[in-house]
C-alpha cells in the first residue's frame, strides 16, 4: 500500500526530473491527491499573466507566491495545498528551467554571432574571415586542395548604368550560382566588391580537368557584358598556403588583362572593317 509520504516521495522526485513547466505541473496533478486543477502564474511589472495549466477547469483559490521565485505563483483546487517541501522544490525546478532556458538563448545568440562574424551579408557566402580560418585548417591538415580567385569583369559598367540595386541582385545571384556549382567539392567566399573565391578540397578529377570545369561552369551564367575572369592555383605549387592564394590572383589578373587585350583587338578589327572604302570615281582623280 502506498502511503502519502511514499506519494509526496515520488512527486518530489518527478518534479526534479521535469523538463518543462507543463510538465511540473502535470506531475502535480498526477502525484496529488485530489488535485484537479492547477495554474502557474507569471506577475511582472503588476500585471499577473496566466502562463501553464493542467487539470480540469475547476474552480481555484487566489495565486499564491512560491518561495524560491516570488514572481511565480500557483494556484490550485479550492481546499487543496501542497507541502512546504513540494513548493520549495516547485520553485527552485522552476528557477532551473528559466537559467536552461536563459543559457540556450544566450547560446544561440553567440552562435547567431558567429555565423555573422563568418557570413557576408548581401551574398550569405562565406567572407574574408572564414576563409582565414578555413586556410588555416586545410594547411594543418596538408592535403591537396585548389584556390580559384574569380573577379566579374563588365560588373562596373552594369552597377554605374542600371543602380546599385541590380548590381546587388547580380552579385547576390552569382554568389548562390557559385555555391550551387562547387556544392560539396568546397566552398565559395566573398572577398568584397565584385571578387569571389572557391576554396575546393575535394574535387573529383585531376587539376587539368579542373581547369576545364571552372572556366565552363563558373562564368556568369545569366547576364549579359558581365564575365569571369578566373585564376586557379593547387596545393602542390607552393607548400605555404599564402603563396597558394597569391598565385591564384596573379592568375586570375592575368587571365583579365588576356580578355582586355582580346577584346580590344576584337575592337580594333570591327572597327578597321567599318571604314569607308576610298573613292575611286575617275572624275574625283586630279588631272
Amino acid at each position: 500500500m502506498t502511503t502519502r509520504t511514499q506519494f509526496q516521495d515520488q512527486l518530489l522526485l518527478n518534479l526534479v526530473r521535469a523538463d518543462s513547466r507543463q510538465d511540473l505541473l502535470d506531475q502535480l496533478i498526477i502525484r496529488t491527491l485530489g488535485l484537479r486543477s492547477v495554474t502557474l502564474w507569471w506577475q511582472a511589472d503588476g500585471i499577473l499573466t496566466a502562463i501553464c495549466r493542467a487539470g480540469s477547469q475547476r474552480s481555484e483559490g487566489e495565486p499564491t507566491a512560491l518561495p524560491s521565485e516570488a514572481r511565480y505563483l500557483l494556484s490550485l483546487t479550492d481546499g487543496i495545498s501542497l507541502s512546504p517541501e513540494v513548493l520549495a522544490v516547485l520553485g527552485l525546478r522552476l528557477v532551473h528551467l528559466d537559467a536552461q532556458q536563459t543559457i540556450a538563448a544566450l547560446n544561440d545568440h553567440r552562435a547567431s554571432l558567429e555565423r555573422a562574424a563568418r557570413t557576408d551579408a548581401l551574398t550569405g557566402l562565406f567572407n574574408r574571415r572564414a576563409l582565414d580560418t578555413d586556410l588555416d585548417a586545410v594547411g594543418a591538415v596538408g592535403g591537396s586542395f585548389a584556390v580559384v580567385f574569380i573577379d566579374l569583369d563588365g560588373f562596373k559598367d552594369l552597377n554605374d548604368r542600371f543602380g546599385h540595386d541590380i548590381g546587388d541582385s547580380l552579385l547576390r545571384g552569382y554568389g548562390t550560382w557559385l555555391a550551387r556549382m562547387t556544392g560539396t567539392w568546397g566552398r565559395a567566399y566573398r572577398m568584397g566588391g565584385d571578387e569571389y573565391l572557391l576554396l575546393v578540397t575535394s574535387f573529383p578529377g585531376q587539376p587539368a580537368e579542373f581547369g576545364v570545369w571552372a572556366n565552363e561552369r563558373l562564368q556568369v551564367p545569366f547576364v549579359d557584358g558581365v564575365t569571369a575572369s578566373i585564376g586557379i592555383a593547387w596545393r602542390h605549387e607552393s607548400w605555404r598556403v599564402s603563396d597558394v592564394v597569391r598565385l591564384a590572383d596573379q592568375r586570375m589578373y592575368q587571365a583579365k588583362a588576356a580578355r582586355a587585350a582580346a577584346q580590344k583587338q576584337l575592337e580594333q578589327r570591327q572597327s578597321g572593317q567599318r571604314q569607308p572604302e576610298p573613292d575611286t570615281d575617275p572624275s574625283s582623280e586630279p588631272e
